[in-house]
């Protein structure tokens, strides 16, 4: 199964851009499909060239999975045509967001002793460190590693945060962070993607679009509204989209927590069907409409009229109403929010407090109901103005575009600038391949499952699927008695 945009010769400026490098993000998700094209300006800021997004048809993707490859590719090549139209350019390499409610995260660590301490680390030897905690790591049974973030490096027992190349030591440690999903939902993105494909040659070839990289999107959000500053202080980014909220913590520069909330702006318009009867059509302008009034704001007579469906009367419906129900669904988000900080470690320690992003961040009330839950830590709307450089589309400062931008500039800015982008990504660095097996360091493990060396700092293993899916595996670690003394799997 293949579909293929009409070959469409460019203009001599398109030419300039391909070779300055244009990066198209796109972002599928349960409301909507969107599509970005961006390219590096001449002062090194990340210029957008055009955007096209539609709403996500009934039965394509859900909780953030592609749950029909034919009609999803079908709709994602449509929406490509028009943004190769539209910025003037050809498209071959995107990258793509990754979502879904089993996505899990979890910390782990290793060790190099260096044969010549003599001189100072190098970036060989993060690499090698980086590849060999990639290896030891066992992910839940069926998940693929999808990313690799260092957390901090540990030089003879120091913990240090910085970039360790150019320092002295015998031992280079490491705590990374490694993040997983199930492999048969990132084979089926992968294949939906490259069903979308682009004729050359007049029309006589046919080359599948290709993924460049996935990236978890409350990962790509950061790269949108967050400064290195954010992270350094402690900051959590919480996406609320339409199926799923997602978040991820961020503490002294490194990604420490992430989880996947199966609640969202869609269980708020299902509230709203449910109470009032109504479609859902009239429900979600409903929430548009009465989730930027707060209950206290709204008069006890006012009354909402919804029209009639096939002949029936008018539906009159108490606007009080309508806004309680938004504000205590709201209520119950940010409680999961809360409760997947508090389960991280770090509540206290986001000095930053929580940025929100995602469609359902534009509710004007949330801000508010979200400052009374985390009791008083510091909130705010997430904007996309991180490194965005001249750019007519004045609406990608809008939350919900904070997934789709950040894919964007994920091609052109480092995730983590102390380590080589192939690491984060999975990919195996150049001297890894080229040098010889020991790579003149030794490998020390110290995996669950591995002697641990007590002269070294231990982190405890953590994991993070969310509140949900931790609750599950006690469950099952009550029932095995098996795990280690945290009862993590």
């Amino acid at each position: 199964m293949t579909f293929s945009r009409p070959f469409r010769t460019k203009s001599l400026i398109n030419n300039t851009r391909m070779n300055k490098g244009v990066i198209v993000g796109i972002d599928i998700g349960s409301t909507k499909i969107c599509a970005v094209a961006g390219i590096m300006d001449s002062i090194g800021k990340v210029k957008i060239l055009d955007m096209v997004e539609e709403p996500t048809q009934k039965g394509r993707v859900s909780n953030g999975t592609v749950v029909n490859l034919e009609f999803t590719a079908r709709d994602i090549d449509r929406i490509l045509t028009k943004l190769s139209d539209k910025a003037d350019i050809n498209i071959q390499n995107v990258i793509v967001n990754i979502s879904g409610e089993y996505v899990e995260g979890r910390s782990h660590q290793n060790f190099l002793t260096r044969n010549d301490s003599r001189t100072t680390i190098r970036k060989e030897e993060i690499e090698k460190l980086a590849v060999d905690i990639r290896k030891s790591f066992r992910p839940t049974a069926g998940n693929l590693i999808i990313h690799t973030f260092p957390q901090e490096f540990i030089i003879d027992r120091a913990l240090v945060s910085e970039n360790p190349i150019g320092r002295f030591g015998v031992t280079l440690g490491g705590n990374f962070f490694l993040i997983s999903t199930p492999n048969d939902p990132h084979i089926t993105l992968q294949q939906t993607i490259e069903s979308v494909g682009v004729k050359i040659q007049d029309n006589k070839r046919f080359i599948p679009l290709k993924i460049v990289h996935t990236l978890f999107s409350p990962l790509a959000d950061a790269m949108s509204v967050l400064i290195e500053i954010d992270k350094k202080l402690g900051v959590a980014v919480v996406n609320v989209g339409g199926d799923t909220t997602e978040v991820a913590i961020f503490h002294e520069s490194g990604l420490r927590h992430i989880s996947v909330i199966p609640f969202a702006g869609k269980s708020i318009t299902n509230d709203l069907v449910k109470a009032f009867q109504i479609l859902p059509d009239h429900a979600e302008k409903l929430k548009l409409i009465m989730g930027d009034v707060p209950p206290d704001e709204v008069g006890k007579n006012d009354i909402i009229k919804i029209p009639g469906v096939e002949g029936l009367p008018d539906k009159e419906i108490v606007a009080k109403n309508v806004s309680i129900i938004i504000e205590e669904r709201l209520k119950e988000i940010a409680a999961m929010a809360m409760a997947e900080i508090m389960h991280s470690g770090y509540e206290g320690q986001l000095i930053n407090g929580v940025v929100l992003t995602g469609g359902t961040a534009n509710i004007r009330m949330i801000k508010d109901v979200f400052d009374k839950v985390t009791n008083g830590m510091n909130i705010r709307v997430g904007n996309n103005v991180r490194n965005i450089g001249e750019s007519s589309l004045s609406k990608i400062i809008d939350p919900k575009y904070a997934t789709v931008v950040g894919l964007v500039l994920s091609g052109f800015l480092p995730l983590d600038e102390r380590v080589p982008q192939e690491v984060i990504w999975g990919e195996i660095p150049q001297s890894q391949l080229t040098s010889s097996p020991s790579n003149g360091f030794e490998t020390r493990n110290v995996g669950r499952h591995k002697e641990v060396d007590p002269s070294f700092p231990q982190e405890e293993p953590q994991q993070s699927g969310g509140l949900l899916s931790w609750l599950k595996r006690q469950v099952q670690v009550a029932k095995s008695d098996f795990g280690d003394d945290n009862g993590y799997l």
